[in-house]
């Protein structure tokens, strides 16, 4: 949470203002994807943010832009969070 705090802080952004919060769900290490779905996920209920799941194929080329532009569209799920674990 100290790395995402100093980020956060960086940017100029408080924890506070944040009121959507994108995840990546997978596929990926089971550890790893439970770890940011947890932390997202408290920080989603301590904010009242909405919590948007996305997969690592909707991120093309590591462009967040994307991202926007699907969930704008009402592409990306927002309603159920279940990520895709692989070995």
């Amino acid at each position: 949470m100290e790395l995402i705090l100093n980020f956060l802080y960086k940017k100029k952004i408080k924890l506070s203002e944040i009121n959507r919060i994108f995840v990546n769900l997978g596929p990926g290490k089971f550890t790893s994807l439970r770890i940011s779905l947890s932390i997202a996920k408290a920080i989603s209920i301590a904010n009242d943010a909405v919590l948007v799941g996305y997969k690592s194929k909707d991120l093309i080329n590591k462009n967040y832009k994307n991202l926007v532009k699907l969930n704008n569209k009402k592409s990306l799920n927002n309603s159920l969070i279940k990520p895709i674990y692989s070995s």
